[in-house]
């Protein structure tokens, strides 16, 4: 059962074994400031499925425990060598929303949230003339593009350490998502291989083999 109250306590609980404080947690890709401590006085409705995401990672917690912490439940710290805990600390402390690495750049989860929700603003805009209406169109994709980068991420996690019901209560909506909706071929397949992931589909035969050599590719990666 929901109970907002006890969710704040164990993320501050959570926020404080860490040693962090909340300005630490947002560096760490979790919510703003304000958020965190509407959310650990209890006194924030149910945190949208970024806001959940976000304290996972920052907090270190498994995919889907914020989630489940929320409903009642307890949340699964991750399970961590001395070695891999240090590394996180150059990637997730990120000043910038942008920074650029030896093999592309990284993106802070809160960035991509924000520029989802002025994506989906620009949507609301009424009487958009047709060439400016097809740019925003063009523009939501690309951002969708993105965000279910890191969707399918999340979903590789979760399937890997066996938390997938969590994570499915979170990304329902997107999961949902018929794949004919996406921009291109390449989309489509991105949003069948999370439907896969998440058991949502069955795929031709063909088609499970080649997603089960992505996610084993995912696997070693880890390992």
């Amino acid at each position: 059962m929901a109970d907002a109250s006890r969710f704040g306590r164990l993320v501050q609980r959570r926020r404080q074994e860490l040693g962090m404080s909340q300005t630490d947690v947002r560096l760490a890709g979790g919510p703003t400031d304000a958020t965190l401590r509407r959310i650990e006085r209890g006194s924030t409705p149910r945190p949208d499925f970024v806001t959940l995401a976000k304290l996972d990672k920052a907090l270190r917690w498994t995919p889907g425990s914020a989630n489940r912490a929320f409903e009642g439940g307890d949340p699964e710290p991750l399970v961590e060598s001395r070695e891999v805990q240090q590394s996180h600390d150059v990637p997730v402390r990120l000043e910038r929303p942008i920074t650029a690495v030896d093999h592309g750049v990284l993106v802070r989860t809160d960035a991509l949230a924000d520029l989802t929700r002025k994506a989906r603003a620009l949507d609301d805009l009424p009487g958009l003339p047709v060439e400016q209406a097809a740019a925003v169109t063009t523009l939501r994709h690309a951002i969708d593009r993105l965000t279910r980068a890191w969707i399918v991420r999340q979903a590789e996690v979760a399937r890997h350490n066996n938390s997938l019901t969590d994570l499915i209560l979170v990304l329902d909506d997107h999961l949902r998502s018929p794949p004919s909706n996406a921009e291109t071929a390449e989309d489509q397949d991105d949003l069948r291989y999370l439907r896969w992931l998440a058991g949502y589909d069955t795929p031709q035969a063909e088609d499970v083999e080649r997603y089960e050599n992505r996610f084993a590719e995912f696997v070693d990666a880890r390992t």
